[in-house]
């Protein structure tokens, strides 16, 4: 038994159809960029001291994490967003493997929070051009 396909507008029809409950199944077209999040400060930085400030005011260590560090290299856009993945070069995490978990995840968090950062035009072009480094230290009696 030969099997036959539809052939012209129909074809067509039935290939939109097809498409169009994919999407809908997918939640979308998964090419589509999300929607752009607002700065996370309101004041443009326009110095490293300025960035690492903006970026430490989503810093929340966990309870029980005093003595724990963690350094993180990442790079930002010109926008200010978060290039990639950060990419953990150190630490010092001397608690059970939860409790490092969930300070490894704040401190991920923390980045992820405060950007996109928004800054000046001309800090801006310098800040993307380079790889930047943060430490996070838990420090003081609520840790």
């Amino acid at each position: 038994m030969a099997h036959s396909q539809p052939s012209g507008p129909l074809q067509r029809l039935f290939a939109a159809l097809v498409i169009a409950l994919l999407a809908s199944v997918s939640g979308g077209d998964a090419r589509a960029e999300p929607p752009a999040r607002p700065p996370a400060n309101a004041v443009p930085v326009n110095s490293f001291d300025d960035l690492s400030r903006a970026l430490f005011a989503c810093w929340v260590p966990p309870p029980g994490t005093m003595g724990f560090q963690i350094t993180l290299r990442f790079g930002l856009t010109g926008k200010g967003e978060l290039r990639g993945k950060p990419l953990a070069t150190y630490s010092i995490l001397p608690g059970p493997p939860d409790l490092q978990r969930e300070f490894v995840a704040a401190a991920i968090l923390a980045l992820s929070n405060c950007t996109p950062v928004l800054m000046t035009e001309a800090f801006a072009r310098v800040a993307a051009a380079r790889v930047l480094t943060i430490r996070f230290i838990a420090t003081g009696p609520e840790t």
